[in-house]
C-alpha cells in the first residue's frame, strides 16, 4: 500500500503544481487535480475507495507542505 500511496502522492504534487490546475487567485483547483490523478492512476473498481482515501491524505499533506 505504501507504493500505491507514493504513486498517488507523486501525481498529486505534479498535478497541483501544473499551471493549468491553478485558479486565477493562485489557489489549486482540486477538482482538476482529482481528474488528472484519477486518469493517470486508473484505479480498478475494487480499489476506488482506497484510492480516494490515499488521494485525500496526499492532498492534505501537500497543502500542509509535507513532502516525503
Amino acid at each position: 500500500m505504501q507504493d500505491f500511496y507514493r504513486m498517488i502522492r507523486d501525481r498529486v504534487e505534479t498535478a497541483a503544481t501544473n499551471p493549468e490546475n491553478i485558479n486565477t487567485d493562485g489557489t489549486v483547483n482540486w477538482n482538476f487535480v482529482d481528474a488528472d490523478v484519477f486518469m493517470e492512476v486508473r484505479p480498478t473498481a475494487n480499489c476506488t475507495a482506497l484510492f480516494y482515501k490515499l488521494f485525500e491524505d496526499a492532498c492534505s499533506n501537500f497543502e500542509m507542505g509535507k513532502i516525503y
